[in-house]
């Protein structure tokens, strides 16, 4: 594979990873501030209501670790 592509590739596949790691982990062990949530409710009145949410840390964790997958990749095709 091409250095260059790894370099632009493998940062983002690694914070989607890392991201998708903690929130299985977040709802496997039902640690609030790692979880990702889905509710539907049925109402009488208008038919049914849909609630998402889910906390930002495990987004966040993942993105700081692409950026530190792409420095040491910088660090290593330049040494």
């Amino acid at each position: 594979m091409n250095k260059k592509l790894l370099q632009i590739l493998l940062p983002g596949i690694v914070a989607i990873g890392v991201s998708i790691a903690l929130y299985n982990i977040g709802n496997a062990y039902e640690i609030s501030w790692m979880r990702f949530y889905y509710e539907q409710e049925v109402s009488t009145g208008n038919g049914f209501e849909l609630e998402t949410g889910g906390s930002m840390i495990p987004l966040l964790i993942g993105i700081a670790a692409g950026f530190v997958t792409e420095r040491i990749l910088k660090k290593r095709v330049a040494a």
